[in-house]
């Protein structure tokens, strides 16, 4: 397990430097609510991100793409339309795609343009929040509008397992501890802090760096965990000199700023599970 471990802490690095010196171009088809917040941290890490959010372009604005990020936050029908457009070019062109099912479970309509997503195309990875990867798995009571509430704690290392071999992709489960799995592997990274909780749109901006990486289209599950890394080492940087929330906010682009491969490598609190 410690050679698995210092492997992939080891190809994380390599990835890292890697994403940095290519400046991947990530298509975001997210939210407005934290649109904002994802361009500055992909600029912040060194990628490029892109929004093309409607059906017309979509499509044309996903070809030229390193990555393609589908983030469910605010959804509707031109929008669905839109992700599908950008979801069929990605596939028809192996171009990654980071399926985040912001809000899962907490409507019908919300529930089925994730089904339908996950039923026509092929995503690399999928990545929500412990509530989100339950209601997934067919958990139900575990999504506040999309917070994570309650009792998520149901033995997620088998959950994003069970998922992970029904997709065939890599599913992550970010919290305190975040837990993914390629199908047959499960990992832990943990870290971070508290203070995310206080900030909006804090896994949307962990879906953008790790879509970054993936934008070099290699190992996904790799490319996942150094994405997490990455995001909990800036996080717990940022919590050390931060005042409150807004302070936290503004440190964190700074901390993703200043990641570099050898931090994943030195710093990444990676656990194998099974």
């Amino acid at each position: 397990m410690e050679e698995r471990i210092r492997f992939i802490l080891k190809e994380g690095q390599r990835f890292w430097d890697k994403m940095k010196e290519t400046r991947p171009l990530v298509h975001h088809i997210t939210n407005f609510v934290a649109m904002p917040e994802q361009a500055h941290a992909t600029l912040a890490i060194g990628a490029s991100p892109v929004m093309a959010l409607y059906p017309e372009e979509s499509g044309d604005m996903c070809s030229i793409a390193d990555a393609l990020l589908i983030n469910i936050g605010i959804p509707s029908s031109e929008i669905f339309s839109a992700m599908e457009k950008a979801m069929e070019m990605a596939n028809k062109k192996n171009i990654p795609i980071l399926l985040d099912p912001v809000g899962y479970g907490a409507t019908p309509y919300r529930n089925y343009v994730v089904d339908t997503l996950l039923r026509e195309y092929k995503v690399s990875v999928i990545k929500g929040n412990s509530g989100e990867i339950m209601a997934l798995a067919g958990n139900s009571g575990m999504i506040r509008g999309v917070d994570a509430v309650g009792n998520t704690s149901l033995d997620l290392k088998e959950i994003v397992k069970t998922l992970a071999n029904r997709f065939n992709t890599i599913v992550i489960a970010t919290g305190e501890e975040d837990f993914i799995s390629n199908g047959e592997e499960v990992f832990s990274v943990r870290g971070g802090s508290n203070m995310l909780r206080n900030i909006t749109g804090s896994g949307c901006i962990a879906g953008s760096v790790i879509s970054a990486v993936l934008g070099i289209k290699e190992d996904p599950l790799i490319a996942s965990i150094s994405g997490l890394i990455a995001f909990k080492l800036s996080a717990k940087r940022a919590e050390e000199n931060a005042r409150g929330p807004g302070s936290f906010r503004l440190h964190l682009f700074d901390e993703l700023s200043l990641i570099s491969g050898e931090d994943i490598m030195k710093e990444g609190n990676v656990k194998l599970w099974t």
